[in-house]
């Protein structure tokens, strides 16, 4: 096969994802590396409707337009595993007041393995049953795409690490405990501290569909690498590479509305 068709060829989904340490099995996390799917992605725009193409040209640097285009046509693709229909069928929309992501549906949604991972040979049966609908978080950082699913809600967020300049910005907004054990620290160790900590910040906010209009400072996150946060929710660091250069953490509601 050429080095022209492998580019082009989809991802092999399993491959991309990532163990979030103690989330339930029905969440499934995938990072991308944007230099090794965007020829795929780009191969695969015909999946975006009209809308997402308009949004996309409307994004005047390019680096943020690639970054958009890839990680919105793999997220379809995620989606359409686990929904059991094809990318450019996933129902995508968001709030207009909030742009929250809304839950998607399809003919036979989230049927998980053991490890949480879906796939089209089971996600197309239609001996399953009842179909369930799937939340979806999606963030993006400097070459890197990180998109988790899920049967609850979810929040993922991935940054880069974070300059010492940067880290001292971010480190008026956060809580006081926080800010006060971070400010212990010095360096470029109190920047990977913060990016840690902002990430898990972002990943929890994201969850609750409020954004940043909930005061960062408000959330105190601490420093175990997983936690449980106020009723119902998780937040837990994710392993990342040296390669990425970031941090990353994932947040998902520990008591998901029961399923009618």
């Amino acid at each position: 096969m050429s080095a022209h068709a492998i580019a082009h060829r989809q991802p092999v989904w399993a491959a991309q994802r990532r163990r979030v340490p103690g989330a339930p099995a029905d969440l499934t996390l995938h990072v991308l590396h944007l230099e090794d799917v965007s020829s795929w992605a780009f191969s695969a725009v015909d999946c975006l409707t009209e809308d997402e193409l308009s949004r996309a040209c409307a994004l005047q640097d390019s680096h943020t337009r690639e970054l958009f285009v890839v990680s919105r046509v793999a997220l379809r693709h995620v989606l359409a595993h686990r929904l059991g229909c094809a990318a450019h069928e996933v129902p995508i929309s968001h709030d207009p007041r909030t742009g929250a992501p809304h839950e998607v549906h399809g003919r036979a949604a989230a049927v998980t393995g053991s490890r949480g991972d879906a796939g089209p040979e089971l996600a197309a049966s239609s001996a399953l049953g009842h179909v369930r609908p799937v939340r979806f978080s999606v963030s993006r950082t400097a070459g890197v795409i990180a998109l988790v699913t899920a049967q609850r809600a979810v929040g993922v967020d991935v940054e880069r690490l974070q300059s010492e300049v940067e880290a001292n910005v971010l480190l008026d907004v956060l809580h006081p405990a926080d800010r006060a054990r971070l400010s212990r620290m010095r360096g470029r160790r109190r920047a990977v501290a913060v990016t840690r900590t902002w990430v898990r910040v972002e990943a929890l906010v994201k969850g609750w569909q409020t954004g940043l209009s909930r005061d960062p400072a408000s959330i105190h996150v601490g420093s175990a690498a997983r936690a449980d946060y106020g009723r119902g929710w998780s937040v837990s660091d994710v392993r990342t590479t040296a390669r990425e250069n970031a941090r990353l953490a994932v947040a998902w509601r520990t008591d998901p509305a029961p399923q009618g």
